[in-house]
């Protein structure tokens, strides 16, 4: 966008006025740039003359990266950025402003006397007049594809000015706007073209930015703030500078969301923005002078692009950006590539200034045949930028994947490395990958001038069923206890779901969960893909300590004798180590034992608890009451086979009642045993009587049964 001025030597007086004025708040007294987007006449500064030398060529500070985050550093030998130089004006009148697009250069041309567009085609080699017929003067011209706009005016020039546009294929023209309140170049891309206005203030100085679409031949508003100048537009996006804060600020609106960004918010005076693509670039005097910065939309990140005090009017393409520079004395075009950090200049003694790029090609006004000419710099051809992109990039195995090369700067060979041992040759190859597994693929992209790779760290991901799995990196401690959790799951999960057992939960593949209370807890992990879920748990995992604090319970705590008793530890604080002390002499280092207690009596019971932390103990006094038997037993019992031959082995059983404590039988062959249900065997025929006593605490009773046993010879 370069702003307006006379066009005419009608008006010198008021170009003096001009020039004055923006001389005063230009950056480095630089030529008149008086508003637009592509080009308009300009006014040569008074320098001291200078060659410009590649050798103080400088690589800004801060060097861009133009790759992926998920991409590895590239290795990038670029050849050196060369500019050959061509003049495409011939005449000693005066020419400016120029704009590129394809293989078509235009400019504003003076040599008829009144202002006119001209045009020159590569291809045919060809110089044509652009003629508005319904225009008296025609300047500040922007082209897009066949479709030329410019401003123009009818009667006396700057009494106002209208925009004009031009099909160079059907070669029929159209005036846009009819206020002559235009005030700035426009510009174009596709159908839609933008200005600055003034019709809402008339001459206060206040501007709005507009927008005319010409396949729907619509008008539309894009701001109302009146301080809105220097627009551009690349896609659905347009960009200008605004003060409606008190100071300048680059602003962007999305013509397919209707939504307004700010992209900078300081202080410093701004001027002058453009965009190509994700990358906004503007004038800036933050620093006290005017440099060249750029914004990435993609990265959010901001980048300064020169630091010389001497710079304006950036212009941009592709990875590219061009500026007026008068580091050396005089004005030259400089260039800096973002892909491979080089930067390079014009290196002629006269002034140049107004650059515009498109693709390998420069176009700029050039002072050194003492008039106004415009000249055209072919850029030696680089070494390639390789970039790719995939799809789709996860999947289940066998997966085929679409590699697609985004590759700039034209490469002829291309190298692929899929990660599984396999590569390509292609531009644009399909690979199926038959394995599970995640792979790092590479690209080596090749010309004459050098090549490049780029590569992309565990970018495809060929997924199986998962199969869950982890591990921790402390499994106890004190209290509060941070546990990292890692997840060690194969089968390339791609969800999540942790259970820490104190009933909080994560999505996290990797999370840090704190616990804030004693215990133990299970963990358990859930991980999902498009091939199914899969679950490990791990019992008793987290084992989160504190000083223990003991505490039991017992079943039953009354009794006769002999009585079992259950203990059960009740202890928090995650004990580790316990000591019984039943109260009848007899202990246990079980958690939770079973006691026998004999004898009657009252027992007092002391449980002690130890782990890392500490110890406690706790004492139940007199908690278990046993008492005695208080009937003797009644005695009984009986035995099998009664009769046989000798030797007889003969099975006794007891069957009293009354809980006896001891036995002493009497077989009737001389025979005893204190056994309770005892085998005996007789060696001697005869007829035998048998006769048991049955004791307990409270007495004993005898069961005797006559000829109870016969054995035969």
């Amino acid at each position: 966008m370069k702003k307006k001025e006379k066009a005419y030597s009608i008006a010198l007086v008021s170009i003096f006025i001009i020039l004055f004025l923006i001389f005063v708040s230009s950056p480095a007294s630089a030529f008149t740039h008086i508003i637009g987007n592509n080009t308009t006449l300009s006014t040569t500064p008074e320098v001291s003359s200078g060659a410009g030398d590649p050798s103080d060529d400088q690589i800004p500070s801060d060097e861009l990266s133009t790759e992926e985050t998920d991409t590895a550093t590239e290795s990038i030998q670029p050849a050196e950025l060369k500019i050959t130089e061509k003049r495409i004006t011939t005449n000693n009148f005066e020419q400016s402003d120029p704009v590129i697009y394809g293989n078509k250069i235009l400019w504003y041309d003076e040599r008829n006397g009144n202002g006119d567009i001209y045009m020159y085609d590569f291809s045919t080699k060809k110089e044509t007049q652009i003629s508005i017929i319904d225009a008296e003067g025609t300047f500040a011209p922007a082209i897009y594809g066949d479709k030329i706009v410019c401003m123009g005016y009818r009667g006396e020039p700057y009494e106002g000015y209208d925009i004009y546009t031009y099909d160079i294929s059907t070669k029929k023209e159209k005036r846009i706007t009819d206020d002559s309140a235009v005030f700035s170049a426009p510009a174009i891309y596709g159908d839609r073209i933008v200005w600055e206005d003034n019709r809402q203030y008339g001459s206060t100085g206040m501007d709005d930015i507009y927008m005319y679409n010409l396949s729907t031949s619509k008008e539309t508003r894009i701001t109302n703030s009146g301080s809105a100048n220097y627009p551009a537009i690349y896609d659905n996006r347009i960009v200008w500078v605004d003060s409606r804060n008190g100071y300048t600020d680059v602003y962007m609106y999305d013509i397919s969301t209707k939504k307004e960004t700010q992209i900078t918010n300081n202080e410093s005076k701004k001027m002058y923005s453009v965009i190509c693509s994700d990358r906004i670039a503007w004038m800036d005097n933050r620093n006290g002078s005017w440099d060249i910065y750029m914004y990435d939309l993609s990265t959010k990140k901001e980048t300064p692009i020169t630091n010389h005090e001497t710079t304006c009017y950036p212009e941009i393409y592709g990875d590219r950006i061009v500026w007026s520079d008068v580091r050396n004395g005089n004005w030259d075009i400089y260039v800096y590539d973002l892909a491979t950090h080089q930067e390079s200049h014009t290196t002629d003694k006269s002034d140049q200034y107004d650059p515009e790029i498109y693709g390998d090609r420069i176009v700029w006004t050039d002072m050194r045949n003492g008039n106004r000419d415009i000249y055209m710099g072919t850029l030696s051809k680089s070494s390639p930028v390789a970039a790719f992109s995939a799809a789709p990039t996860t999947g289940k195995a066998p997966l085929k994947v679409k590699f697609t090369d985004t590759s700039t700067r034209t490469p002829t060979k291309w190298i692929w490395d899929f990660g599984d041992g396999s590569k390509s040759f292609h531009q644009n190859p399909t690979h199926k990958y038959s394995k599970a597994g995640v792979y790092t693929v590479s690209l080596t992209a090749k010309n004459a001038a050098g090549s490049n790779t780029v590569t992309k760290t565990e970018y495809i991901k060929v997924i199986t069923k998962p199969v869950a799995a982890f591990s921790a990196s402390s499994t106890s401690g004190k209290v509060p206890l941070k546990v990292k959790f890692t997840d060690t799951s194969t089968g390339i999960p791609a969800k999540w779901v942790w259970k820490f057992g104190d009933g909080s939960k994560s999505y996290h593949q990797n999370p840090v969960h704190k616990y804030s209370k004693a215990g133990v807890y299970t963990v358990s992990l859930t991980v999902k893909n498009a091939k199914g879920s899969n679950t490990v748990t791990k019992s008793k995992y987290i084992t989160v300590t504190a000083k223990p604090v003991a505490s039991f319970s017992a079943s039953p705590t009354s009794g006769k004798t002999p009585l079992n008793v259950k203990f059960t530890d009740k202890s928090t604080g995650s004990p580790t180590k316990w000591k019984w002390d039943f109260g009848d002499g007899t202990k246990s280092f079980h958690q939770n034992p079973t006691h026998k207690y004999s004898k009657a009596g009252k027992y007092t019971v002391t449980l002690k608890v130890t782990n890392a932390v500490g110890i406690n103990t706790a004492t139940k006094s007199k908690y278990i009451t046993v008492t005695g038997t208080s009937q003797a037993p009644t005695a009984d019992f009986w035995g099998w086979p009664l009769s046989g031959k000798a030797p007889l082995k003969v099975k006794f059983t007891e069957t009293s009642k009354g809980s006896p404590t001891s036995w002493k039988w009497d077989f009737g062959d001389g025979k005893y045993s204190t056994e309770k249900s005892p085998t005996h065997t007789y060696s001697s025929a005869g007829t035998y009587t048998v006769k048991l006593i049955a004791t307990n605490e409270a007495g004993s009773s005898t069961k005797s049964k006559w000829k109870y046993i016969k054995v035969a010879k």
